[in-house]
């Protein structure tokens, strides 16, 4: 009958149950299989690589050219060494190859720290250097480094020679008792201030440079007992490479 049907699928269920589980041992239960990809996924971000250059010098102001020169001499006067790259990685194995590319110039070494030569000549603006480091796991990371390249702003153009030139002009004949002027002329802008030395000899070798007045750029020697002779004379730079033309000579007529 009715009473032993129900009697029987009582005794099936109580056969069967689950025991009871509490609230927090059943949220853990549910929360696991979230909680594991997460922390996977968190493990995978701490390691990922990561790559930084740092440049020895963010800036480099170049020489004067060869047709230029320093007004004040503050200006370098040759193109600055090559600049150290150092190259800090992360999260590569032991194996990992840095490969680099410059914008300009060209790299010298390998591996984490190298130089970066920059002289060949490239004109006033920005260049980059580009490391590239990855190991055999297939990780990859980039860094960039850029250095300014400028013209010295106390270069002016250079009119002379390399060694500059020097001028002499004297009167060709005097009377006796008008003294002899004498204007020098210098052209020595890169290296300036310069200093000019006279001296002065009559044709019976009797040495007149005690005898010889400065007045600016000008020169005069007094004649009055010097009838008949010829006066000889010199302007030396002083300080000038000796390589260099740095003398200049004249000579007068002195007339009775």
């Amino acid at each position: 009958d009715s009473t032993q049907l129900a009697g029987c699928w009582n005794a099936v269920n109580n056969r069967f149950r689950y025991p009871s589980l509490s609230p927090i041992v059943l949220l853990s239960a549910l929360l696991a299989p979230v909680i594991i990809p997460v922390r996977a996924a968190n493990e995978l971000a701490g390691n990922k690589p990561s790559v930084t250059l740092h440049a020895s010098k963010i800036s480099i102001t170049t020489p004067c050219p060869s047709t230029m020169h320093s007004m004040s001499r503050s200006c370098p006067t040759a193109f600055e060494p090559p600049i150290s790259l150092n190259t800090t990685a992360a999260g590569f194995n032991k194996r990992a190859v840095y490969t680099y590319s410059v914008t300009a110039g060209q790299i010298i070494g390998e591996g984490s720290k190298v130089s970066w030569d920059l002289s060949g000549g490239p004109g006033p603006g920005y260049y980059t250097a580009t490391v590239e480091v990855k190991d055999n796991k297939q990780r990859r990371a980039v860094a960039s480094a850029t250095v300014t390249i400028a013209n010295c702003g106390d270069c002016i153009i250079t009119h002379d020679l390399p060694c500059g030139m020097i001028y002499l002009d004297c009167y060709d004949q005097v009377k006796a008792g008008t003294p002899i002027t004498c204007k020098a002329a210098a052209r020595f802008s890169i290296y300036s201030p310069i200093t000019l030395e006279w001296s002065a000899r009559a044709s019976n070798d009797k040495d007149l440079s005690a005898r010889i007045k400065k007045t600016g750029e000008y020169v005069s020697i007094p004649t009055n007992d010097l009838a008949g002779r010829t006066v000889y004379v010199s302007v030396d730079v002083i300080g000038l490479d000796p390589s260099c033309n740095r003398s200049a000579a004249a000579s007068t007529v002195v007339k009775p």
